[in-house]
């Protein structure tokens, strides 16, 4: 996360942002206890997701987010940290439940990438979760500049597209297929859940979307698996490999 290399994304929407916490609850609900969770959102935007989740967590927890930038409309019920890379100021083992929705996209190539997953794996308990969400490299519209097949092409020829139809000079976004996705967690050593059919399912349930994409949210289970090499959000729970003994120890 360079931020004299990159410029912010973060939805700053409060709707949205509100939609999106309820989501993200929803999904870390279903294995982890939120209150008097110890709770990190990294890249928190708006600081709207990081609010919602002071109140889920109660008095007994706390949240902390993390940015490289301060676009704040909302401080209460966190404390902010700003940061200027993937680096997490954190101890090991540290939290109950990492947030990261649609950050890693943004944090440069694949070694920022896999040091912003090892931060995670760092900070995360041996029981904690990690709600994780990108964008599929090979979804139809790419969701930062709103052009088409944007982020399949090589990535030499994606500013020049950018250019060309005038939305920018740079493409400095990252975003990886569901194999390079998987392949560094497993490089990380987190395990992951795949977690993109029942995010769509709650999508469809807490956030505002047209009737067509509604139905589409709602379609039966094997017609989004066909759909899947297209999905265009990735969300997973992952949480730490167990720590494997010694192989040498006595």
């Amino acid at each position: 996360m360079n931020t004299s290399v990159r410029k912010p994304y973060a939805a700053l929407d409060k709707n949205s942002r509100q939609e999106k916490a309820h989501k993200i609850e929803a999904i870390l609900s279903m294995v982890l206890a939120l209150k008097g969770a110890r709770v990190l959102e990294v890249g928190t935007g708006s600081g709207i997701i990081a609010n919602h989740f002071s109140k889920c967590v109660g008095p007994e927890g706390k949240v902390i987010a993390v940015d490289v930038t301060d676009q704040l409309q909302v401080r209460d019920g966190f404390r902010f940290v700003q940061v200027n890379d993937t680096a997490l100021p954190f101890e090991n083992k540290s939290f109950d439940a990492v947030i990261s929705n649609h950050v890693m996209e943004h944090v440069g190539d694949r070694k920022s990438q896999l040091n912003h997953l090892g931060e995670i794996h760092r900070v995360l308990k041996e029981d904690g979760w990690c709600y994780f969400a990108v964008p599929n490299r090979w979804r139809l519209i790419e969701p930062h500049f709103k052009l088409p097949l944007l982020s399949w092409l090589p990535q030499s020829l994606r500013s020049s597209y950018v250019r060309l139809i005038g939305r920018g000079e740079v493409y400095d976004c990252n975003p990886t297929s569901h194999f390079e996705l998987t392949s560094l967690f497993e490089e990380i050593g987190l395990n992951y859940v795949q977690q993109s059919f029942e995010a769509m399912r709650i999508m469809a349930d807490v956030e505002s979307v047209s009737f067509p994409a509604r139905l589409v949210l709602k379609a039966p289970r094997f017609i989004l698996r066909l759909l899947f090499p297209i999905i265009p959000t990735m969300i997973f729970l992952l949480r730490r490999q167990p720590e494997r003994a010694d192989a040498g120890s006595k």
